[in-house]
């Protein structure tokens, strides 16, 4: 024992011992190097598959709302064309009464009724997707607010006596179809504004709805401004998330808001009533 101490102390082995603990170390400070090096690896390839799945999420979200969105957009124009094919032919027909006579216009009642029933199915289905992803941001809801508002508005336009299907031709008895008078003519023609107009409201929401979406899913990869809406007519209001506290205080103006505010109130003090 006592020589290989002294055998330790020689220069030679010294420096070879002094080399051989060097090269350990360098070994060892290499493989932790390298260790690091494949953790940090595997971490960012696990962060970059984790973000590459979210986005694919992302798109498929957005695929599916642009389909109902899109679904609601194309109803609302068909309602909205049939209802001003109407009109036109109305318009025709003052010009030309005698042709008008021998010819009714070609639109009818139950055409009407389903293409207005689509589009009403349209909005429906867009307040469903908004329900079914509100987790993506619960400020949402005021779109889904807005939709069902507006539908009640439309709503009220279906109060009798029924204009359009006085007015348009019945199937089997066109030769007995007669022009409106004055009276009728001005009040469907008010109708159909009122019917358009409600319509269209509901039409630009969805669209709005559909822009806000894109910065929700889609912000990070398009990092671009996004211009919004700004109609003149403060009834025809755009809906933004920014704009969140002064949309709901302008959804506050329609009835069905009222109503269903009302109706949460009252409920809720009968149950806190009867729970005492």
């Amino acid at each position: 024992m006592w020589n290989f101490v002294q055998s330790l102390q020689q220069p030679p082995v010294q420096a070879a011992v002094i080399t051989a603990t060097a090269t350990c170390l360098s070994a060892l400070i290499g493989f932790t190097a390298v260790f690091i090096q494949i953790g940090r690896q595997g971490r960012n390839a696990i962060k970059a598959n984790t973000k590459n799945e979210e986005l694919k999420r992302k798109v498929e979200i957005y695929e599916r709302m642009l389909e109902a969105t899109r679904t609601a957009a194309v109803a609302a124009l068909d309602v909205t064309g049939y209802l001003g094919r109407f009109r036109s032919s109305l318009d025709l027909r003052d010009v030309f009464p005698q042709w008008g006579k021998m010819h009714p216009p070609a639109e009818r009642y139950v055409e009407y009724q389903g293409l207005y029933n689509e589009a009403s199915t349209g909005f429906i289905g867009v307040i469903t997707v908004i329900e079914s992803w509100h987790i993506i941001e619960p400020k949402l809801d005021v779109f889904s607010l807005a939709i069902s508002a507006g539908l009640d508005e439309l709503r009220k336009t279906d109060r009798a006596p029924n204009l359009i299907m006085k007015a348009m031709p019945f199937p089997g008895h066109e030769s007995s179809w007669a022009m409106p008078d004055a009276v009728e003519r001005k009040a469907l023609e008010e109708l159909i504004d009122q019917k358009t107009f409600e319509i269209n409201r509901l039409s630009a929401w969805v669209a709005d709805f559909q822009v806000e979406m894109q910065v929700l899913l889609l912000g990070d990869l398009f990092l671009k401004p996004i211009v919004r809406r700004n109609p003149p007519d403060p009834k025809q209001f755009c809906i933004s998330l920014d704009r969140y506290e002064e949309v709901k205080r302008k959804l506050h103006a329609f009835d069905f808001i009222r109503r269903g505010e009302e109706l949460d109130a009252q409920q809720r003090a009968h149950f806190a009533k009867n729970k005492s």
